[in-house]
C-alpha cells in the first residue's frame, strides 16, 4: 500500500491570495502470491416484480448462478426475492449443493410490484445473523423499478443505509434498465458504503455480477478514510469527491470504503489559502490515511500520517505549469460536476443552461496546460451531450439521465475507467442498432479455415464478434484496455495487437499465464491470420476475415 499527495502548485506569492487543489492517492499494489481471501457472507436481494418479465430476469438468473458456483466452502449466502412480498429463496447458509441452488434459481417467475425496503432488510437481516468482522458482509440489492411498496421515503432509505454500514453490513445497489430511481439507488450504495452500478441493458448483468464478485474476491484493505485537518492558513476545504464525509471541529474525514488490489484511490480537494506574510515553508494542513490491512488471519489497523508544506516566496515571478496529474485529475472532477449541474438544469426544463454548463468544461479542457488522451475523450463526449441537451426533451429522456448521472458518480468515486466503457458500450449498442458489428451475433467460437499471410478483420469471443480497429488494441482485466477479459488469471494488461502497415502483430505484455497462440505459449510477436486461435487463460478468440 502506498499513500500520498501532490499539490497543483507548491510554491506561493507572498501577499496573495491563492486557490489550491490537493490531490491525496492511496494506492494498493498488485500481489505478488495469491493471499487467501476473506470469506464472504453476502445476501443477494433480487427483484422479481412484473417489470422484470423477458430478458431482465433471464440475464438475471444467469448473474445470480454465475455468483453461486463461484463461492467456496467458508462463504455464507442468501437470496431474498421481493415484490410486494418477500420471500427467503435460499440461505443464510453455506452452499453444499450448487447445482440444487442453481435449480432454485432457474425456477424465479415474475409478478407484482416492488418492495424494494422490505427485501433490502431481510437481506440484511440475513446477513447480520452471520455477522464476522472478518469476512465480507455485505447485501447486493438488485432492481428495476421504483420502490412503490413497504419504506418509499427516500431519505429514511438513506439513512437506514448508514444506520446498517455502522452496524457491519454494507450495501451494493444495481439498477437495471430506465425505470429505477437512479438517485435513490445512487445514495444508498454511497451511505451504505458499497458500490452502485447501472446495468443499462439486460445482457450486461452478468458482467455487473462478475465485477462486483472480483472486487469481492480482491479486496486487500477495508474502512479506508483520509483524514484532513487543516491548518488557521486555510480558509475553506472543499471536496470535489463524492465521498462521504464528517467533521469534527476543523477535522474533516472522508470515507472511501474497501480497497481493492491494484487500485488507486484518489480525493481532490479544493483550498483557500490567504495571503501569507511571510517567506519560506509553511505547514498548510494534515493528511491522515487510515485503513484495515486485509491478512489471512485477520486484519491490522494502519496509520500514514503527512504534512502538506508550501513555499512561500517575496517577488511576484511567472508562475511554472499546474502539477500536470493533479490539473487532469481536477478537469474530471469538474467535468462530473458539470454533469451534474446538467442534470439540475435539464430536470427544470433549462436544456440551454444544461448544455453551457457542459461546453464550459469542455472549453476548459480545450485551454489547459495539460494534454492526454483521456482529457481529449472527455471533452468530445461534454461536447455530444451538450448537443442531445439542446434537442430538449426529444433527447433528455430516462436513459440519458441515468448515463449522464451515472458517470458523474463513477468518477467522483474513483471509478473514471468505468465512466469510459459505459459510454464504450454504448457506442457498441448504437452500432448495433445500425447493423455494425459488435453485437451478439449467431456466430461462434468454432475454428476457422485457416488462410496463412491474411490478416484478420474482426475476432469472435463468447458468440461475440468485434471489428479490429485502429493501431493499437488491449485486452487485460483493467478496464483501460479495449477489450476487457476479466477472468481469473488474466492480467490487468495481458496482449495486445498491434498494426504495422497490413499487418497485425500480436504481442504479450509480461502477463503471469501467458498468451497461447495454437496451443503454444507466445514468447515473440505473431503475425496474426485467419484461422488463428488465442487463449487467454480459458477464454478463446478466435481470428476471421470480413471484406
Amino acid at each position: 500500500m502506498r499513500a500520498d499527495f501532490s499539490l497543483d502548485y507548491d510554491v506561493l506569492t507572498m501577499e496573495q491570495p491563492q486557490k489550491l487543489y490537493l490531490m491525496a492517492r492511496f494506492a494498493a499494489k498488485a500481489e505478488t502470491v495469491e493471499r487467501v481471501r476473506r470469506p464472504l457472507n453476502i445476501s443477494l436481494v433480487m427483484d422479481r416484480s412484473g417489470s422484470m418479465a423477458g430478458a431482465k430476469i433471464d440475464y438475471t438468473r444467469q448473474a445470480a448462478q454465475f455468483l453461486v458456483q463461484h463461492l467456496g466452502p467458508k462463504d455464507i449466502f442468501s437470496i431474498v426475492l421481493y415484490n410486494d412480498k418477500v420471500e427467503t429463496l435460499f440461505g443464510p447458509d453455506v452452499i453444499r449443493q450448487k447445482d440444487e441452488v442453481t435449480h432454485l434459481i432457474e425456477n424465479i417467475r415474475v409478478h407484482g410490484t416492488t418492495n424494494l425496503s422490505g427485501g433490502w432488510l431481510d437481506g440484511c437481516r440475513h446477513v447480520v445473523t452471520h455477522l464476522n468482522r472478518e469476512a465480507m458482509n455485505r447485501v447486493i440489492l438488485m432492481s428495476d423499478g421504483l420502490a412503490n411498496r413497504g419504506v418509499t421515503d427516500t431519505q429514511q432509505l438513506i439513512l437506514l443505509a448508514q444506520q446498517k454500514h455502522q452496524e457491519g453490513v454494507t450495501t451494493t445497489t444495481m439498477g437495471l434498465g430506465e425505470d429505477f430511481n437512479e438517485d435513490l439507488m445512487m445514495a444508498m450504495a454511497q451511505a451504505g458504503g458499497g458500490a452502485y452500478y447501472f446495468i443499462e441493458s439486460p445482457e450486461m448483468t452478468p458482467a455487473i455480477f462478475r465485477e462486483e464478485l472480483t472486487g469481492l474476491l480482491n479486496v486487500v484493505g477495508q474502512n479506508l478514510s483520509i483524514m484532513v485537518d487543516p491548518t488557521s492558513y486555510v480558509t475553506m476545504v472543499k471536496q470535489m469527491n463524492a465521498y462521504p464525509v464528517a467533521l469534527n471541529g476543523r477535522t474533516l474525514t472522508y470515507s472511501m470504503g474497501d480497497i481493492f488490489t491494484d487500485e488507486v484511490k484518489g480525493l481532490v480537494l479544493e483550498l483557500s489559502v490567504p495571503a501569507l506574510v511571510q517567506v519560506g515553508e509553511c505547514k498548510i494542513a494534515t493528511l491522515r490515511f487510515e485503513y484495515d490491512d486485509v491478512g489471512e488471519a485477520r486484519s491490522v489497523h494502519q496509520v500514514s500520517q503527512m504534512d502538506v508544506i508550501v513555499n512561500v516566496r517575496a517577488r511576484a515571478l511567472p508562475p511554472p505549469p499546474p502539477n500536470p496529474d493533479v490539473e487532469k485529475s481536477v478537469l474530471l472532477l469538474q467535468a462530473a460536476a458539470a454533469r451534474q449541474e446538467a442534470v439540475k438544469a435539464a430536470d427544470h426544463g433549462d436544456y440551454m443552461g444544461a448544455s453551457q454548463h457542459l461546453r464550459t468544461i469542455a472549453d476548459s479542457i480545450s485551454n489547459a496546460h495539460v494534454k492526454h488522451d483521456q482529457l481529449d475523450e472527455e471533452r468530445r463526449s461534454l461536447l455530444a451531450q451538450a448537443e442531445k441537451m439542446e434537442q430538449g426533451t426529444h433527447a433528455y429522456d430516462d436513459y440519458s439521465r441515468k448515463t449522464m448521472s451515472t458517470q458523474a458518480y463513477y468518477t467522483m468515486t474513483s471509478r473514471h475507467d468505468d465512466t469510459i466503457m459505459l459510454r464504450f458500450r454504448e457506442i457498441q449498442r448504437k452500432l448495433g442498432e445500425k447493423g455494425g458489428e459488435g453485437v451478439p451475433s449467431a456466430v461462434s467460437n468454432e475454428d476457422v479455415a485457416k488462410q496463412p499471410g491474411i490478416p484478420p478483420t474482426y475476432f469472435i469471443w463468447n458468440q461475440i464478434t468485434y471489428p479490429i480497429k485502429g493501431d493499437l488494441m488491449r485486452f487485460g482485466r483493467a478496464s483501460h484496455n479495449e477489450v476487457v477479459v476479466t477472468q481469473k488469471g488474466v492480467s490487468r494488461f495481458h496482449c495486445q495487437i498491434r498494426r504495422e502497415g497490413d499487418k497485425l502483430v500480436l504481442e504479450d505484455l509480461g502477463s503471469t499465464n501467458g498468451t497461447m497462440v495454437e496451443g503454444k505459449r507466445l514468447v515473440s510477436p505473431h503475425v496474426l491470420s485467419v484461422g488463428d486461435v488465442v487463449y487467454l487463460c480459458d477464454e478463446k478468440f478466435v481470428f476471421d476475415r470480413r471484406d
